[in-house]
């Protein structure tokens, strides 16, 4: 930390007027969950090739994006810029959607917005914390994180009135577009003039212990907030990442893999085969979000009564029964409405599955790692999430189209049943999670 960090109550108080800018963008970040699929899937009558791939490429931009921008600024040590540089990217981005024709365009465009839209994430958390007194930061980026997570619900269930209020309107997929880059020049407009630049700066090494979750499992429109990011610049620690922390690592990007080999093509199982539309699609993102926020007490609760390694077993086993229970659908045409009905309760059951485990992996990683490299390994996974999330939703689209959903949904199944294997045989012995249950209860107070 270069300064100290002591600032009056009362200032940081009128000063976090500046959250509801990004309230706002979580609004678009929620209107906009469901989108890639339906678009693609509705407007442009193109195949789950072109869902995986458009995927794949706007979740690579984010990640190259999110590395970039959170060297630069750290190293220009100035915060507002980017939230200015992020939001008002990203209206533009969103706003020239209006006037694309054809699909490549629309993948452009995507990537061209989920690159200026990572300028404002990985300076967000610093904001935060620069602007409190040290005592307080668990609170407010607990604080800061829940506000962004309710927006993206809000912003899944405003998504849901708007499709429900023109059924069987094409045209109201671009309007969404167009509402969410508005939202995106709200939020521009309420930094420009209520966000200050810090007094203070802190240095993201010297926060250790708190830690950014991934709330919601996809990354097509990204986390709203990381703390630790993947250094370029700057001087290297000597001490390295340890093999079984690299182990860990490579069986997390396993596991994503499989989980984007499942849920990537998902909603198009539910357009093409059900022929859902909007409405029903909205629902079964915002169930899956709101199963998500719903489960996160519960299950640090849960985590705290086993070893990390036994805290895995149920939620995998229970993905891979589901995963497994899934692929039978195609294979004997359950195309009902009932059925559908079960798709998307199943779906957002997953969401509820998905806080077990998130909190299980970020934990274990933390506690794999020394003290000094805690922020290092913190960006290596969030970074790993990120591969894992960009090949599964490359290969997904591609394996569907040669193999069909069932033999895809079956082999993401097998995928994530090594995973949990790999999780079981590397058996880490953790002799105390006294340090284990502080940062778990930590997370779960602050959210």
């Amino acid at each position: 930390m270069d300064n100290d960090n002591s600032v009056p109550l009362s200032y940081s108080r009128r000063w976090r007027l500046w959250y509801s800018s990004y309230i706002s963008s979580n609004l678009s970040a929620g209107l906009l969950n469901p989108m890639i699929p339906l678009f693609i899937s509705i407007y442009f009558d193109r195949s789950v090739i072109f869902v995986g791939i458009a995927s794949s490429l706007s979740s690579l931009s984010s990640v190259i994006a999110l590395i970039l921008w959170g060297n630069i600024s750290d190293n220009v040590k100035r915060r507002k810029i980017f939230v200015l540089i992020g939001f008002l990217g990203s209206f533009v981005s969103l706003f020239l959607i209006a006037f694309i024709y054809t699909i490549y365009e629309y993948i452009g465009v995507l990537v061209m917005y989920q690159f200026f839209a990572m300028a404002s994430v990985p300076v967000s958390t610093l904001l935060v914390i620069e602007n409190e007194n040290e005592s307080q930061w668990a609170r407010v980026v607990g604080s800061f994180s829940a506000i962004s997570t309710i927006g993206t619900v809000l912003g899944l269930a405003f998504g849901l009135v708007i499709v429900i209020q023109n059924p069987d309107s094409i045209s109201v997929l671009k309007n969404i577009y167009l509402i969410s880059s508005l939202f995106y020049l709200v939020s521009f407009v309420l930094a420009f003039f209520l966000l200050r630049e810090s007094t203070v700066t802190v240095r993201r090494n010297s926060i250790p212990e708190i830690f950014s979750l991934r709330m919601f499992e996809r990354s097509r429109y990204a986390p709203s907030y990381v703390i630790h990011i993947i250094r370029l610049f700057g001087k290297k620690s000597p001490e390295k990442i340890s093999s079984d922390l690299k182990l860990y690592l490579l069986v997390c990007i396993m596991l994503m893999l499989g989980f984007q080999l499942f849920f990537t093509p998902y909603p198009v199982l539910l357009i093409e085969r059900f022929n859902a539309s909007e409405p029903e699609v909205y629902m079964m993102y915002l169930l899956n979000s709101a199963f998500s926020v719903i489960s996160f007490r519960m299950s640090s609760g849960y985590i705290r009564k086993r070893s990390l390694e036994r805290a895995m077993y149920l939620p995998l086993s229970l993905r891979v029964v589901l995963f497994s229970a899934t692929a039978i659908i195609p294979f004997f045409a359950f195309y009902s409405f009932q059925m559908m009905v079960i798709v998307i309760l199943l779906y957002g059951f997953m969401g509820f599955l998905w806080s077990f485990i998130s909190i299980t992996q970020i934990t274990t990683v933390t506690r794999m790692a020394s003290s000094r490299l805690r922020g290092r390994a913190v960006g290596y996974y969030n970074s790993i999430l990120g591969v894992g999330q960009i090949l599964g939703a490359l290969i997904s689209g591609f394996l569907v189209s040669f193999v069909g959903f069932g033999y895809d949904f079956m082999i993401s199944a097998a995928i994530v049943l090594l995973g949990l294997v790999a999780v079981a045989r590397m058996g880490f012995k953790i002799k105390s999670l006294d340090s284990v249950k502080t940062q778990i209860n930590k997370e779960a107070t602050s959210q």
